[in-house]
């Protein structure tokens, strides 16, 4: 098939976006405000805020036609999904341009544990177990350290509510894929609970290119199981318990041509954590977490290898009320350890932190401002700080701006690999923290169930970690990141109208070339409709031509590929789904090399007894 001209990608997007704009104005004011807690740590509703905040409801979420959190959430404004094979296989988040591990990824409330590489691996959480994901765009290290420097993705899992229920699916498709998932969860008097499981199997597709030095020709199949839980217990009105937990095992099959013939992969990720939410009078909330993160990844083949990380988690935040303004006062405890049968210089290093927040509105006025210090064990101190800003002008209207500084941390990988006898090294100790510092501002607007906004952003980020002619990892450059979002939604009678494009210049400074696998121009569209026990819901997503490499060669043509989804409500509590996706069958790569999937299409029946 003929890749989509990336040089009309420009204005199709533009088109999107303008009719979600244009249609905006007197719809009826049927939405609600979300409440969102990752934009400053406390619970606020996303209207009275300046930062840059999406948000999407689990069953929003399990409704999309996505098939994992990744596929979801590039759909987002500002939001890039890279991920070189099939399900199963690493992922990247592009936030505005940053590098993939430029997000930092949390799942209730706790870092996510990252590979040896410092890559998180969002996109195996089952759509099953998430209640909701916050996304916040824009450097965010004022709130939450390292990593933070493109924004933040929060994965909030189910907690229970409401009269205990069931929730249950089974679906089939395309390559031999079959899935199941079960739940169960609620409220009973002061104990709410919740437990899913989920389990997935699929042969796969023949994730390498012919032309690739590693292709196979075979199927790469992959499997997942997975099990979250959550329990809480109301002391009182003011005080409760509660331990949440997650375990989810990926087995993936990946091509390593004449090298490496059928390797395999498997990672164990896991979560557990204990909180306590407390509030002392009227004007005191403090919330306490404790919890360890795990994260195991092995290798099996010609070149077997075995790595885990372990993350142990300690956080204390306090929210004081006063007549000038909320204050957010905090303490985190943060211990990386490493185990692997490779043999690194160092294993071990901790980081503890300190951060205050304030907020307060003077009459049509928000102010925000954050302020962090992080003492690490390999690189010293690091203080990091956010200002935000927004005026609401007119009736539904809001200019805003924010800034911020953020820093991210190299991976032991970065810092310790051992290099082979001969070679040049592989690794280097000397390395510093990348530092960054951004700005964004725009307009929103936002009545009934229509809103649109415009969001122009710039972030530089200094000592940018990349492979020197060696391939040893240097902080050599410099990236500046600069853009533009458009984005806008609509209701039009029944039919629901979604837009968004994004287009930006994320450039090396060192070689003036555009960093590798980001698209200058890329956005989504969709647009669905209910009618009676029926809903149908089209959805495209685009983006223009990428460079797989930072020496700006090896150009990616531009793609846009279009998926349909069908429901029908059978009774109250049943509903069955059909789902095709890439309908139009597109040919495009995401990593040179490496295939992407053609059509697909799967069925599926849902119990919801909530």
């Amino acid at each position: 098939m003929i890749p989509f001209p990336s040089r009309r990608l420009p204005l199709f997007l533009a088109a999107l976006a303008a009719t979600a704009v244009q249609a905006a104005p007197g719809v009826p004011d049927t939405t609600l405000d979300p409440v969102v807690v990752t934009a400053t740590r406390t619970a606020e509703a996303r209207s009275s805020l300046s930062s840059d905040v999406s948000v999407i409801e689990g069953e929003a979420l399990r409704a999309s036609g996505a098939q994992t959190v990744g596929e979801a959430l590039g759909r987002l404004p500002g939001v890039q999904f890279n991920r070189p094979g099939g399900p199963g296989q690493p992922a990247s988040l592009y936030l505005r341009g940053a590098n993939g591990n430029h997000t930092l990824v949390l799942i209730d409330g706790q870092r996510l544990s990252p590979g040896a590489d410092g890559s998180a691996s969002f996109d195996t959480i089952p759509l099953a177990a998430i209640e909701r994901i916050e996304i916040v765009r824009g450097s965010a290290s004022g709130l939450y350290g390292a990593d933070a420097v493109g924004g933040v993705v929060q994965i909030f899992t189910k907690a229970g509510a409401g009269k205990p229920a069931g929730t249950a699916s089974i679906d089939y498709g395309s390559h031999r894929t079959v899935g199941a998932s079960a739940g169960y969860g609620g409220a009973v008097g002061d104990t709410r609970f919740s437990v899913t499981v989920d389990a997935r199997n699929s042969d796969g597709y023949d994730i390498s290119r012919p032309e690739s030095p590693y292709a196979e020709d075979d199927d790469d199949a992959w499997r997942q199981r997975s099990a979250t839980l959550s329990l809480s217990q109301r002391l009182d009105e003011r005080h409760e318990l509660g331990v949440r937990g997650f375990y989810v095992e990926t087995d993936a099959d990946y091509d390593g041509g004449a090298y490496d013939p059928d390797p395999h992969s498997r990672r164990k990720q896991s979560s557990v954590s204990a909180y306590s939410n407390n509030r002392f009078g009227d004007a005191w909330q403090s919330d306490l977490l404790i919890g360890q993160g795990r994260n195991r990844y092995e290798t099996d083949g010609a070149y077997p290898s075995r790595s885990l990380i372990v993350q142990d988690e300690a956080q204390w935040t306090n929210t004081l009320e006063s007549s000038t303004g909320q204050w957010l006062l905090g303490l985190e405890y943060l211990r990386e350890r490493l185990e692997s049968d490779t043999d690194y210089d160092r294993t071990r290093r901790n980081n503890r932190a300190a951060l205050a927040g304030w907020q307060r509105d003077f009459g049509a006025h928000h102010l925000q401002a954050n302020l962090r210090y992080d003492d690490n064990s390999q690189f010293g101190g690091a203080t990091t700080g956010g200002l935000g800003y927004a005026w609401f002008f007119a009736q539904g209207w809001q200019l805003f701006a924010n800034g911020g500084t953020s820093f991210h941390a190299p991976s032991f990988v970065d810092l310790y690999f051992p290099s082979w006898p001969g070679y040049p090294p592989a690794a280097n100790p000397d390395l510093v923290p990348e530092k960054g510092r951004s700005f964004d501002g725009g307009l929103r607007w936002q009545g009934g169930a229509s809103m649109v906004d415009a969001t122009l952003f710039y972030n530089r980020i200094r000592n940018l970690i990349v492979l020197d002619q060696n391939y040893t990892p240097q902080n050599l450059n410099e990236a500046r990141i600069r853009g533009l979002t458009l984005n806008g939604s609509t209701r039009l009678g029944s039919l629901e109208l979604n837009a968004n494009a994004t287009w930006q210049d994320p450039q090396d400074q060192e070689t003036g070339k555009p960093l590798p696998r980001r698209a200058r121009v890329y956005g989504a569209a969709g647009v669905a409709q209910t009618l009676g026990d029926w809903r149908w819901q089209a959805n495209l997503g685009a983006a223009g031509q990428r460079y797989d490499k930072r020496d700006g060669i090896d150009p990616m043509g531009g793609y846009a590929v279009v998926d349909l989804g069908l429901d029908y409500r059978i009774a109250r509590d049943w509903q069955a789904q059909l789902r095709v996706n890439n309908a139009f069958d597109r040919d495009y790569q995401q990593g040179l090399g490496y295939a992407s999937d053609g059509r697909t299409a799967f069925i599926k029946l849902v119990y919801d007894g909530r």
